[in-house]
């Protein structure tokens, strides 16, 4: 533990951020966000005439509004149940305002079975993307921690900042796009929990008549489902937590969280060098942390090993288990920015 501490110190600190809505013309606008009809949505994406992405319970089409400005719209459209995964989300994101957090523009509600949200358009994509060994472009490293520290601050935002808290339920890759600047926006909240702690049923088939007994739809996605949440269906802040430390090996790898050749997930291929960081009496050789790392970045002259050592230590704090070990969102945001020179460097440590 010795080595850990010295590597990271969490503390009970915290930062706050904050944002304003976006008000932009249409139909019938609420609080800033403006509720549009169907003809509107259909006129916005040209009839649905660009898909840029698709989800379990959602398509997103290109949508062009005033001048030569873009947004997202993600449609649900089809069932009771992917409406209600829209109401969900709709209800929450109309709550948040964080400037690492999507933000929403407007939505089309039909009251039954169909519904749309208009989001920023984030040019960059997914952070996915971004990290995949095929893409053109190499994410430098100071990029890398400064996503890591506003994916950290987002999270803090709905678990410590809103009232009451909110639980993601996804966080994932996929999930934190990029703007023009390589500044982070968390997305997708159609898998979120409101509440410090909700119950969920482990999803499992029964053969029992009784109305209480029903399917319900786990949360999460391979390789970032915290296993505690998988052994005993409760949902907390803590699975965030999971997430984020997956999040953290593929910034620092450059490696998916699920290897779809081999199957092999990423926590478990990091799982030694885990274990060292958080057995060790000593600092974990620098050589191994290099055979870890994104091979991509031997050339970046903005990479710190000291720093991709602190990102290692967060992330192996974030993967312990039993949850109630690792740090909160707060924990993580004030370790970040104490331990990595480079966000200060980028601004990224100040308050927003």
């Amino acid at each position: 533990m010795s080595c850990l501490l010295s590597c990271v110190r969490f503390d009970d600190s915290t930062t706050t951020t904050d944002n304003k809505p976006t008000t932009i013309t249409g139909s019938v606008s609420v609080s800033g966000v403006t509720c549009y009809t169907w003809d509107d949505v259909e006129s916005l994406t040209s009839n649905f005439s660009r898909l840029i992405g698709s989800g379990g319970y959602s398509s997103i089409y290109l949508a062009r509004l005033s001048g030569s400005n873009k947004a997202a719209l993600k449609v649900h459209v089809g069932s009771h149940r992917l409406y209600q995964v829209f109401k969900s989300e709709l209800e929450i994101l109309l709550r948040l305002q964080h400037p690492h957090i999507v933000k929403l523009l407007g939505y089309f509600d039909d009251s039954e079975e169909s519904g749309a949200l208009l989001l920023e358009y984030l040019p960059q994509g997914n952070l996915q993307e971004k990290l995949n060994r095929n893409s053109k472009q190499v994410l430098p490293w100071r990029n890398r921690t400064a996503i890591a520290f506003q994916v950290a601050q987002a999270i803090e935002h709905i678990h410590e900042r809103c009232s009451p808290q909110i639980v993601h339920g996804d966080i994932k890759s996929s999930n934190i796009l990029l703007d023009k600047h390589f500044n982070s926006k968390l997305c997708d909240f159609g898998s979120a929990k409101v509440g410090f702690s909700s119950m969920v049923q482990p999803s499992t088939t029964t053969m029992s008549s009784s109305p209480r007994s029903k399917q319900v739809r786990m949360i999460g996605s391979p390789g970032y489902t915290d296993p505690h949440y998988l052994r005993t269906g409760i949902a907390s802040k803590k699975m965030d937590l999971y997430g984020f430390g997956v999040v953290l090996l593929e910034l620092v790898s450059g490696k998916e969280a699920v290897c779809a050749e081999r199957g092999e997930m990423l926590v478990h291929k990091a799982a030694p060098l885990v274990h060292e960081i958080l057995d060790s009496n000593s600092d974990v050789a620098e050589e191994k942390v290099r055979q870890f790392l994104d091979p991509r970045l031997s050339r970046d002259s903005s990479l710190d090993i000291d720093e991709v050592k602190t990102m290692l230590c967060v992330a192996a704090f974030c993967l312990r288990s039993p949850p109630s070990l690792r740090p909160s969102a707060s924990q993580v945001v004030q370790a970040l920015v104490h331990k990595i020179p480079s966000l200060s460097f980028l601004d990224c440590g100040k308050e927003m």
